[in-house]
C-alpha cells in the first residue's frame, strides 16, 4: 500500500481511561501496511483512535491535557508529548509522539521510531534531498553511493550513520532523520508545514 501524507498522519491517543472497555474495539480507519494495521488493532484495546492531518484546528483534536508538555510565546505555541502511544508507522513501533500547535493549528508531528523505515519511504516518495549530519557521513557520501540497489530494491548505504532525508509534499515537508553514531540509535519521522519555522518565529516575535 502506498504511503501518503494522510496515511502517516498522526493517530492520536485519547487516554480517557486506563481500564479496558467492556464494549468491542473501535475499528481503525487508517494504517500503512497490513502488518501495521493488525499491530495497531491488536494494541488498541484501551484507546479510541482518530486520525488528524497537519493543518487541523486544535479544537478538532481530542488529545488529553495530561500530555501537554508546555505552552510558549504567550500561549501561542503548545507542545504535547505522548509516550509509548501504541501506534505503528509502517512496520515500526512509535516510542514517542510529539504534536506541535501554533495559534490553535496542528503544524508539526514528530514520531520517534523503534526501527528503520527508510526503504518504505523511498518506495512511497521516491527521490529525496540528502543532508549529512556529521563529518564521517559527509565524507562517506562523497566517496560512496548514498542509495544502493539490490535485486531492484533500494536501501540507504549502511555506512552512513547520521543524516536527514527530506521530501517536499506541496505545503508539507516530510523529514526522516537517523542518528546511529551513539550507543542507541535514534530514528525520527517528522511531518510539518513548510511554513512551520516562519509561524514559530512569528509567534515568538509577536508575543
Amino acid at each position: 500500500m502506498r504511503l501518503t501524507v494522510t496515511s502517516i498522519s498522526v493517530i492520536i491517543i485519547l487516554l480517557t481511561s486506563c481500564s479496558k472497555p467492556e464494549t468491542s474495539r473501535e475499528p481503525l480507519r487508517q494504517g500503512l501496511t497490513e502488518r501495521g494495521k493488525k499491530a495497531n488493532h491488536d494494541k488498541a484495546i484501551t484507546y479510541s483512535l482518530i486520525t488528524v492531518e497537519i493543518g487541523t484546528p486544535k479544537s478538532q483534536v481530542n488529545v488529553a491535557e495530561e500530555h501537554l508538555y508546555g505552552k510558549f510565546f504567550g500561549d501561542r505555541a503548545e507542545f504535547y508529548i505522548v509516550e509509548n502511544p501504541e501506534l505503528y508507522v509502517s512496520n515500526s513501533q512509535v516510542n514517542r509522539l510529539t504534536l506541535y500547535f501554533i495559534d490553535g493549528m496542528l503544524c508539526k508531528k514528530k514520531y520517534d521510531l523503534e526501527s528503520d523505515i527508510s526503504q518504505e519511504l523511498m518506495k512511497s516518495y521516491g527521490s529525496f534531498k540528502f543532508k549529512a549530519l556529521n563529518d564521517s557521513t559527509r565524507d562517506i557520501s562523497k566517496s560512496e553511493k548514498i542509495v544502493l540497489k539490490t535485486n531492484g530494491s533500494a536501501r540507504i548505504n549502511e555506512h552512513l550513520n547520521r543524516f536527514q532525508m527530506k521530501w517536499d509534499q506541496e505545503e508539507v515537508l516530510i523529514k526522516y532523520l537517523i542518528f546511529k553514531d551513539s550507543a542507541q540509535a535514534e530514528i525520527q519521522l517528522v511531518e510539518e508545514l513548510s511554513a512551520y519555522k516562519y509561524l514559530l518565529d512569528q509567534a515568538e516575535a509577536n508575543i
